[in-house]
């Protein structure tokens, strides 16, 4: 018999466990205000991105209040950018995968290491070794990742995955209704997260994609 504890989705809750939830956030919300401005919580410093210019802010998981008293929404907020270069990354990564045969994707993904002994004898770590990439005949003798980024670039430039802007729901969450949030900027602010947040709630916190798809120019990745 099993005694593992069973995951329980937040919206499987009962209300009054979802409003002491609530309230707990509504605390962390109140008491980060000074960093996080009093509308969303980000357990991360986002503060850092002002100090290193060259270091942008592209994706963050926030959570904020819902309507309902009961509600609150665990979210991963996106740029556009984000969404367009793992979209077509994990375009190429499947096809790449799907080419090998089950003992070559096998090897591919297999960790190698070896194991570090104490002086009685006992194991007390495992060290990661090297091991050289191999060549496929059908990458054309590339190594997986070279066939990869060769493909990443093929589907950039011929046929780039569409990127719409809105709100998506990401079920079974157990902390907080899951939600996705893409939005069309350079990079993320405190003032983007606040105005996504409005934006979501004028809109009755539904599901909603902008019709028209994001463009990006059509270079290399980096």
């Amino acid at each position: 018999m099993s005694y593992r504890r069973k995951h329980r989705t937040f919206s499987s809750l009962s209300r009054r466990s979802r409003r002491q939830k609530v309230i707990h956030l509504k605390n962390l919300i109140r008491n980060e205000r000074h960093r996080c401005g009093g509308i969303f919580y980000d357990e991360c410093d986002f503060t850092q991105f002002e100090d290193e210019p060259g270091h942008i802010w592209e994706w963050s998981d926030i959570c904020f209040t819902g309507l309902d008293p009961a509600d609150f929404w665990n979210v991963e907020i996106i740029t556009a950018q984000i969404a367009f270069r793992d979209a077509y990354h994990s375009r190429a990564f499947d096809e790449a995968c799907e080419m090998l045969s089950d003992q070559e994707r096998e090897n591919e993904f297999k960790i190698n290491t070896c194991t570090n002994y104490n002086a009685q004898g006992k194991i007390v770590s495992h060290t990661l070794t090297h091991r050289e990439a191999s060549k496929y005949d059908c990458f054309g003798l590339l190594t997986f990742f070279d066939f990869v980024e060769k493909r990443e670039l093929e589907i950039m430039i011929n046929d780039p995955p569409a990127i719409h802007c809105g709100y998506n729901f990401l079920p079974e969450y157990a902390y907080g209704l899951g939600l996705r949030i893409i939005v069309d900027v350079p990079y993320l602010s405190q003032q983007v997260i606040e105005d996504a947040i409005a934006d979501f709630r004028e809109r009755g916190e539904r599901e909603w994609n902008s019709p028209e798809a994001v463009s990006f120019p059509r270079n290399l990745p980096k």
